[in-house]
């Protein structure tokens, strides 16, 4: 019997349904989309957990280090302000906004950019706020530029929901396996790119792997899509978009890179192009300032993208939550670059003990991410002992026989065997990660024995 069935099902990131139920589906006319798009295998986990605890003393409970977020809360200064923006502006706080958002909040936007990346955006025309978080304004850049059939690249492993929306968009996802620190090559990216090509996703601080581009490799990357690029305009044809995706961006701990838009590619004959024309930068406050809850991305780009993403918000979402945009006008305040920083520095050294704890197992592959608080660990050497006690998966092992919820690695590469990969969320407390560490080295060393 697998070992799931004999737990109770403990099983987090179910996938599927069952056969029966498809059919019950389609026959409602539930969208053929959505019926082919899994559960997530992030949201809900917390309720299943509470399930699963539920009467168990606190030594026996699951120790959850699935969902990406940070233990830290948000600096008591948003709240104060906002507070003190509704008692002065009661009326702008309940009232429509615009649908690009607060003109206060865009100066704030283009003013961190510019502190943090050395660019310039034009408030009025170049920046837009997004409902939804960063996911929100990666979906209206998928309607402003997809049309059915266009293919999207994305290296993986990688963020998951990637898949699911460029499937949602009538896209054509086009995976590229790659290496954690090499990330995707040029070469790579030149075999990749096709004719249907409409956009390549990169970023910084990759999800789940830690990735961080360095400036030459980005350089590299840009070459292709410049020369690509200056073929299809003379030919009179669409572009390829890059859209550089940095919801991680604060915690890039070493010199940062170039970002993508600022990158100009020269040519032997004398000729340059800078990325700026075909890049849509998106991020939000949510992973550098703890403001998860508040739904605000915004995005960076050319006019026309800006514009026609714009034309998409108004008839989806409208605007932005008016709350959460006075929120994260405070959060961007150069007073505050202090705790995007600080809040980077402690989750890093909560990794960095995470990572001493699971470096003195052996046979255990696990490194060093560049940045982030991810660690991305290949159980692969312990997949046979695992398989014969029923886990089919690294994560189903540790959940049931160190009590740790992590998020299997083939969430992160579709189609791609990394069944033997989980990715451990070390945004918790150290003292929480201590704990979870030393249940992943018992039952491993149980396992071995």
């Amino acid at each position: 019997m697998d070992r799931n069935a004999q737990s109770g099902g403990q099983e987090l990131n179910s996938t599927g349904s069952s056969a029966a139920l498809t059919v019950m589906q389609k026959n409602r006319g539930i969208a053929d989309a959505i019926l082919r798009i899994p559960e997530s295998a992030t949201h809900g986990t917390m309720a299943k957990l509470a399930a699963l605890n539920r009467g168990l003393p606190e030594h026996e409970q699951i120790v959850d280090l699935s969902i990406g977020a940070l233990d830290m809360p948000a600096d008591p200064r948003i709240d104060r302000g906002v507070v003190e923006f509704i008692q002065e502006h009661p009326d702008t706080i309940h009232a429509f906004a615009p649908v690009k958002g607060f003109s206060f909040l865009l100066d704030s936007i283009a003013a961190r950019q510019a502190r943090l990346h050395g660019i310039t955006y034009d408030p009025d025309s170049e920046i837009m706020v997004t409902p939804g978080g960063v996911k929100g304004s990666i979906s209206v850049v998928f309607h402003a530029l997809l049309n059915r059939g266009d293919e999207v690249v994305v290296p993986v492993p990688n963020w998951p929901h990637y898949a699911d929306m460029v499937q949602l968009h009538e896209g054509v996802l086009k995976t590229v396996l790659v290496t954690a620190d090499g990330g995707l090559t040029a070469s790579a990216l030149e075999a990749a790119i096709s004719e249907r090509t409409k956009i390549v996703i990169l970023g910084d601080c990759i999800n789940p792997t830690g990735k961080v581009y360095s400036t030459e490799e980005l350089s590299a990357l840009a070459r292709i899509v410049a020369q690509h690029n200056l073929r299809r305009e003379a030919r009179g044809e669409n572009p390829v978009y890059v859209l550089f995706d940095t919801p991680y961006e604060a915690h890039v701990i070493e010199p940062r890179a170039q970002t993508f838009a600022a990158i100009d590619v020269s040519f032997p004959d004398g000729s340059h192009c800078c990325m700026r024309a075909w890049t849509v930068a998106v991020t939000g406050p949510g992973k550098t300032y703890g403001m998860h809850g508040d739904r605000i991305g915004y995005l960076c780009a050319p006019p026309d993208i800006v514009n026609a993403a714009a034309r998409a918000q108004v008839n989806l979402t409208s605007f932005a939550s008016t709350y959460g945009q006075v929120a994260t006008h405070i959060a961007l305040r150069p007073e505050m670059d202090e705790v995007a920083t600080s809040r980077a520095v402690a989750a890093r050294s909560n990794l960095e003990a995470m990572l001493a704890e699971l470096e003195a197992v052996p046979s255990l592959q696990v490194t060093a991410p560049q940045g982030g608080y991810f660690l991305f660990v290949d159980f692969v050497a312990f997949a046979d002992a695992y398989r014969e006690r029923g886990y089919s998966t690294a994560d189903q092992f540790l959940l049931a026989e160190a009590k740790v919820a992590t998020i299997c690695g083939n969430h992160f590469a579709d189609g791609e065997p990394l069944d033997h990969f989980v990715r451990i969320n070390c945004g918790r407390t150290g003292a929480l990660l201590s704990e979870a560490g030393k249940r992943i080295r018992r039952a491993l060393d149980h396992l071995e024995s």
